[in-house]
C-alpha cells in the first residue's frame, strides 16, 4: 500500500532555518583548476563528483536498484572501499553497498529482530566503525510523523552477511538527525532533545550533557580523537553557529561568537577536509541553490562556496570521500 504521510527522513530537511546574509565565493571561472575531487551522495541516492576549487558537480555513478528517490542522508556512511546506504520503501528497509573500485552495487532487504516492534520501523542512522568492521544503526519503530516515536533501538549490522543484531538496548530519542563515532562511543542527536552517548561495547546508553546542559547538533564530523565539529543553535539568541566539541570533558566552544549562520542545515554528517584543515557541509538558503560551507579549523574563518551543475543534478548531498 502506498502511503502519503511525510516520513521522518523527508521532514528532517529543514531543521535550522533563519535568514542571514554572508559573503560567498562563486567559482564560475572555467580556468580554475581542482586539486582533488569530493565524492558525494545526494538526497536522490546518486553519487556525484565535486571539484574542490571549481565547485563543478558532475555525475560519477549510482546505487543500482534504488526504488525511492528520497534518501535519508543520515543513513549514508562509507569506508575506504565502500559506500553504504539504507533505502526505506514502506514497509521495507534495504541495505545497499557500493564498491568504489568496481562501481558495482550489492543489496539485500534487512530483517529486523522480533524485539524491534512498530508500525513502520526504519533505520534512522547508520555509522561505519572501521575498528570493528561493523555498521552501527539506530532504528525507529515508526517512520511516519504520527504517532511520534518515544524510543529508538540500537543495532549492529554485519556488512558482509547483512545480519541485524539487537542486544536489548533502546533509549528515549524520537529519531536521529546526526551521529558520530568516537572510539567505542556513538553519539546521536535529534533537534531540541538530549544527545545520547551509546557505549557500543558495553551496550549502554545515557544522556550526554555538554557545557553541563542539554545539547543537540547537526552535520557532525570527527576531526581527531575526542575533537568534533558540528552545527548547533546559538545560546540565548536566534541563529546557528559552528562549534568544536571536546569529548575529554564534554564541553563545546562557539567558534563564531560574533556571527550567526543563516542557512538551512540538513540531516546527515559533515566532513573534514584534512588537506586544507576545513570543516565542510552542504547548506541551502531558502529556495536558493545549495552551497558548501567551508570553515578553516585553524584560522576560524569561513566562506560559502557556490556550486555549479546542470539543473538535472541534485545538489542536496553529503560528502563521503576525496579522490584524485
Amino acid at each position: 500500500m502506498k502511503l502519503t504521510y511525510k516520513t521522518l527522513a523527508i521532514s528532517f530537511a529543514s531543521i535550522f532555518l533563519f535568514s542571514c546574509s554572508n559573503d560567498s565565493s562563486d567559482p564560475k571561472d572555467e580556468s580554475i583548476k581542482d586539486e582533488f575531487i569530493f565524492l558525494a551522495v545526494t538526497f536522490a541516492g546518486k553519487i556525484n563528483r565535486i571539484g574542490n576549487n571549481s565547485g563543478k558537480i558532475t555525475s560519477y555513478s549510482e546505487f543500482e536498484g534504488l526504488t525511492s528517490n528520497t534518501i535519508n542522508l543520515n543513513t549514508v556512511t562509507s569506508n575506504t572501499d565502500k559506500i553504504f546506504l539504507i533505502e526505506y520503501y514502506a514497509p521495507s528497509n534495504k541495505l545497499f553497498v557500493f564498491d568504489k573500485k568496481t562501481k558495482k552495487t550489492t543489496s539485500k532487504l534487512l530483517v529486523f529482530p522480533s524485539e524491534i516492534t512498530g508500525a513502520y520501523p526504519s533505520v534512522s542512522a547508520l555509522t561505519w566503525d572501521d575498528s570493528k568492521k561493523v555498521l552501527h544503526g539506530i532504528i525507529v519503530p515508526n517512520t511516519y510523523i504520527t504517532p511520534v516515536n518515544s524510543m529508538s533501538y540500537y543495532v549492529k549490522i554485519n556488512p558482509d552477511t547483512f545480519e541485524v543484531s539487537y542486544s536489548g538496548l533502546s533509549f528515549d530519542q524520537t529519531a536521529s538527525l546526526s551521529t558520530f563515532l568516537n572510539g567505542n562511543k556513538l553519539y546521536s542527536s535529534y533537534n531540541n532533545q538530549d544527545t545520547f552517548e551509546i557505549d557500543t561495547e558495553n551496550n549502554t546508553a545515557k544522556k550526554a550533557l555538554f557545557n553541563n546542559t542539554k545539547f543537540s547538533f547537526l552535520k557532525a564530523a570527527v576531526s581527531s580523537n575526542n575533537s568534533v565539529y558540528c552545527i548547533t543553535n546559538k545560546t540565548g539568541v536566534v541563529g546557528n553557529t559552528i562549534v568544536k566539541i571536546d569529548l575529554t570533558n564534554n564541553t563545546y566552544e562557539d567558534l563564531l561568537p560574533n556571527d550567526n549562520l543563516g542557512y538551512a542545515y540538513l540531516n546527515g554528517p559533515g566532513y573534514i577536509d584534512k588537506n586544507n584543515n576545513e570543516y565542510i557541509c552542504c547548506v541551502q538558503k531558502g529556495s536558493e541553490v545549495f552551497n558548501l560551507l567551508k570553515f578553516n579549523i585553524l584560522t576560524k574563518t569561513y566562506k560559502y562556496f557556490k556550486l555549479n551543475s546542470d539543473t538535472s543534478i541534485d545538489s542536496n548531498f553529503i560528502i563521503v570521500d576525496q579522490i584524485n
